[in-house]
């Protein structure tokens, strides 16, 4: 992969079950989802199993298979249809997290006695794995939960429902010596550079905060550590000394990178770290988190609205809309042959390197709904140009179209 530059930055990405094979750095692996592809009653989810593709059969050329492409609005039976079947290939072995069923819903108060009158569902049945040592995008529109799904994983924001699975443990489930134990290996680098630093702490005391709460590096090795890590980032030891608001937009979101590695992670929640900077300097800070994320292996969920960046950066794409998710596919795959309609919107509103090339702009019409009270079927009918009857009438599943490319839509005579 080569380096992003300033002037040439590279373009490339509630029910039943479902068999779902997600690639990686090392293959692909075969685990339920709680969104579907064989018969089953529309009940509460178990836990999904992990199960070896080489178990899976081969299947035969031009064979079909049966599967779920959702749930009925009215009756919450699935419904199936019949697709392609292919082969599935090699295993990935066991994700590093699996998020299964994640909710967000925040309470709307109302009245005089502050009583709950409605919610706001930000983020409503989420399910996705990530792999160790790869570096996954998140991305949609603003309103889409992007923000609320990175820091639920880390229950910075306390989780509705569903299961976060991180090395073998539920964080959802853990208690306040649990979770802080956790949080050594989980981390965060937050949107906004400026408000992310206490102003009142040097940046020595800024990352050795965290080295203190986990007891690491304590004593005559303190110094040298965050010397080191502010070495890592870019940023002269000597300058340790110093308060955030003597520091560029630049610098200071290099000082809450190297907050995050202090403790030696291995997930990084990445939160939109570049949108708050300025483009000249961005492409700096990307490069940066690469090979940080190269030379130390970690699993890295790279929050964004930019493509670009996600493109350049990323191995698969998870896009968004209104608290779902739309369609996961590898960058390059999705980037080249996205298979939902608004993916394929996304895309064609992304500005492309090479000026000999001209993409189609598909403009969406009118507004995200509001997610208060969504549309019923597929929340992004209301702004799709196939949408059809029956799309109000299933709430469509997340399922497999091509290997290892995921879509939630019920169509697959378009695109």
């Amino acid at each position: 992969m080569t380096r992003m530059d300033h002037d040439a930055p590279q373009a490339s990405q509630t029910g039943a079950t479902i068999t779902e094979v997600i690639p990686g750095p090392a293959g692909s692996l075969t685990v339920s989802d709680d969104v579907t592809a064989a018969p089953a009653v529309a009940a509460a989810p178990a836990a999904p199993a992990v199960q070896d593709s080489a178990a899976v059969p081969a299947t035969p050329a031009g064979a079909m298979q049966t599967v779920m492409i959702g749930t009925s609005v009215q009756t919450g039976e699935p419904v199936m249809t019949e697709v392609p079947a292919f082969v599935h290939e090699g295993t990935q072995g066991e994700p590093l997290l699996s998020v299964r069923n994640l909710q967000k819903h925040f309470p709307i108060k109302g009245g005089f006695f502050g009583r709950t009158v409605g919610s706001v569902k930000a983020v409503d049945g989420v399910n996705f794995d990530l792999f160790r040592g790869e570096v996954v995008g998140l991305v949609g529109e603003s309103g889409s939960g992007k923000t609320t799904v990175g820091r639920t994983l880390l229950r910075l924001v306390e989780p509705t429902g569903g299961d976060v699975i991180f090395k073998g443990q539920d964080v959802v489930k853990m208690d306040k010596r649990q979770l802080r134990e956790a949080r050594r290996d989980m981390q965060i680098i937050f949107q906004d550079p400026f408000a992310s630093l206490d102003p009142r702490m040097t940046v020595e005391e800024i990352i050795g905060e965290a080295l203190d709460i986990h007891k690491l590096h304590q004593g005559a090795e303190r110094k040298p550590r965050i010397a080191e890590l502010l070495q890592r980032v870019g940023i002269r030891p000597e300058q340790m000394v110093r308060y955030p608001h003597e520091f560029s937009g630049g610098q200071r979101q290099r000082i809450g990178i190297a907050r995050a590695l202090a403790v030696n992670p291995d997930f990084i929640v990445a939160d939109e770290p570049v949108s708050a900077l300025d483009v000249s300097i961005q492409a700096q800070v990307v490069n940066l988190l690469q090979d940080l994320q190269q030379e130390l292996g970690l699993t890295v969920l790279f929050i964004a609205h930019d493509l670009l960046v996600v493109e350049y950066i990323c191995d698969r794409i998870i896009v968004m809309y209104l608290g779902k998710i739309m369609e996961i596919a590898p960058s390059h795959q999705l980037n080249n042959d996205p298979q939902h309609p608004y993916t394929e919107a996304l895309l064609s509103a992304a500005p492309v390197p090479d000026p000999t090339i001209k993409r189609q702009r598909i403009i969406l019409e009118g507004d995200i709904p509001s997610p208060i009270n969504p549309p019923s079927g597929c929340v992004f009918r209301t702004r799709c140009r196939y949408a059809i009857p029956q799309c109000a009438e299933v709430v469509p599943a997340l399922r497999e179209v091509k290997p290892g490319q995921f879509k939630a839509c019920i169509r697959d005579d378009i695109l």
